[in-house]
């Protein structure tokens, strides 16, 4: 995912995170298929790469995520859902 914008990797995002959210509730009724475990994993990975590619690039993508040890950022930079997908 190396050079990617933060348009492209908020996408990547947003789509990860909706294939994890689909696929947990398929989950909560089948906890032991095996494919949509693997799913599960892949999209987890996926969004969980994308989410650090985010941060250092552009900078915190939620609230959670300001180092606050001196000033609050978080107003600093455009928030991750201006202006983008």
């Amino acid at each position: 995912m190396a050079n990617k914008s933060r348009d492209q990797l908020m996408c990547i995002i947003t789509e990860a995170s909706f294939a994890i959210d689909d696929v947990k509730l398929y989950l909560d009724t089948h906890p032991c298929d095996r494919e949509a475990l693997e799913y599960y994993q892949k999209y987890r990975q996926i969004r969980k790469e994308a989410m650090k590619e985010y941060r250092d690039c552009y900078g915190p993508i939620t609230a959670y995520d300001v180092e606050a040890s001196k000033e609050w950022t978080w107003i600093e930079e455009p928030w991750p859902w201006e202006g983008v997908c």
